[in-house]
């Protein structure tokens, strides 16, 4: 257990700088900026945190109106078997629950099939969906070689087989699971999606699930930092005399900020800049996909018993045709987790972005429990109460996490996450170029951005060890 006293400091914890230290203002209280802020806080620098909500962590959101508390944002540590969420969880003694990826069960009237036998039984639609999608990748790969932008995305690659009455039903149904499963981990619809980075990378591994929620560590982060909530920052101004953020409220100064809005902010103007950022960073970020219908959906419903299997950690419907995907074909079984009748179910593509900005809270619920009366019969009871989440109509998120868009490269994360004049830094998930759309990413790009500052400014070796999860 870590002593709640624990400094998270870049060198020697009685280390002091020769230098006269900048004021940083970091404008964002979620993962990647309460980790910057602290350990910039923890190794000497004087440091203020606005924050447009009134609450920490940002698209990490731990939610207890259910009656326990239930993750609406980031919910998974993936990889868990090597990731410093991992052994932060570990230090401050929080329990993960590891969900496993194999045996899956589809589940239709009551009855539960085997994932790969019916994959198995399918092998025509997968072998021409891969042979498809390979192509489209060789294609691709062959036009950039050539100076081209090719900008195919998943739909256009597996366009030909789509509706295709040369397939059987099932082969149908189940090329629509899986553009799906591709749609939920990418957080984006297929028609959005590069088809090169068309795989969910985090889809299979080890993943875990912080027990009591992301909320245990966005306070551990929280500890000690001067944070300024119900402060959206509208305005930066930015010059060889400092910082300047403008919220409706007031202005803050500084010498330095860290930028850790969600991208979907930068992508609209929503945040503006004086002077205007570099073209080259503007024109990366646009190009980076966030928001527009990409969306990851959630809904978590409480029921007054359970209905479903006690031993399966996930529970699958085939989507009924390739229009049909993203209504609700993933189920997470929560009640593992937290000992009480609760399911959280998934929806993506253009279905979860219209579900987000054109229907109630009771329809989508009616959806979901269309699904599940689908897959396990007409006589289970109605939830007692449920969430479902709308990211992207959070006003100041925009989106649910960045993904690989039709015509983004990873040069563009790398612009991104470039400072401007050594006074502007700028972290969060969508800076990282492999594991982007993840929480230990915005973890990453946090510290990466800290040590940016400490680096240029501090005037001593960086001597790490002293965060939670070293």
């Amino acid at each position: 257990m870590q002593d709640a006293k624990q400094k998270w400091s870049l060198h020697e914890v009685d280390q002091t700088s020769k230098r006269a230290l900048p004021r940083v203002l970091v404008i964002g209280a979620g993962m990647a900026g309460l980790v910057a802020a602290r350990l910039l806080h923890d190794s000497g620098f004087s440091v203020t945190v606005l924050e447009a909500r009134d609450r920490l962590g940002g698209r990490l959101w731990t939610d207890d109106s259910l009656g326990i508390p239930c993750d609406l944002g980031g919910s998974w540590i993936h990889g868990a078997d090597d990731n410093p969420l991992t052994d932060w969880c570990a230090t401050l003694g929080i329990q993960l629950a590891y969900t496993p990826e194999d045996d899956r069960f589809v589940y239709e009237n009551g009855q539960a099939q085997e994932r790969a036998q019916l994959e198995a039984t399918a092998w025509r639609g997968f072998a021409e969906a891969e042979q498809a999608i390979n192509t489209a990748i060789e294609r691709a790969k062959a036009g950039k070689a050539q100076g081209q932008d090719p900008q195919i995305s998943l739909e256009d690659a597996l366009q030909p087989l789509l509706n295709s009455a040369d397939l059987p039903e099932l082969d149908q149904r189940m090329l629509a699971a899986l553009i799906s499963v591709s749609e939920g981990v990418q957080g984006a619809p297929a028609d959005a999606l590069d088809v090169e980075e068309w795989f969910p990378k985090e889809a299979y591994g080890v993943n875990a699930i912080p027990v009591g929620g992301y909320r245990q560590l966005i306070d551990d982060a929280a500890t000690g930092l001067a944070i300024r909530l119900n402060q959206p920052v509208q305005r930066i101004v930015y010059s060889p005399m400092g910082v300047q953020a403008v919220t409706p409220q007031a202005t803050f100064t500084a010498d330095v900020a860290v930028i850790t809005v969600p991208l979907g902010i930068l992508k609209t103007g929503k945040l503006q800049f004086e002077p205007p950022l570099p073209t080259v960073k503007q024109a990366a970020i646009d190009r980076i996909g966030f928001g527009g219908d990409g969306v990851l959906g959630k809904l978590i419903m409480r029921f007054p018993a359970q209905f479903w299997p006690d031993d399966e950690a996930w529970l699958l419907s085939l989507p009924l045709s390739i229009e049909e995907r993203g209504f609700f074909s993933s189920w997470f079984n929560l009640a593992k987790v937290v000992k009480a009748p609760f399911l959280m179910g998934f929806t993506n593509g253009h279905t979860a972005a219209n579900f987000d900005r054109n229907m109630s809270d009771e329809a989508v619920c009616a959806e979901g429990m269309r699904v599940l009366r689908r897959m396990f019969g007409d006589n289970i009871p109605a939830p007692e109460k449920f969430i479902f989440t709308r990211w992207l109509s959070d006003p100041w998120a925009l989106g649910s996490y960045s993904y690989p868009a039709v015509g983004s490269s990873l040069d563009d994360r790398r612009r991104y996450a470039e400072p401007v004049n050594d006074q502007l830094y700028f972290a969060g998930e969508a800076t990282d170029l492999t594991q982007y759309g993840t929480v230990h990413a915005a973890l990453r790009s946090g510290e990466a951005a800290a040590l940016q500052i400490y680096q240029t400014y501090y005037g001593a070796p960086v001597r790490q060890g002293y965060a939670p999860w070293k």
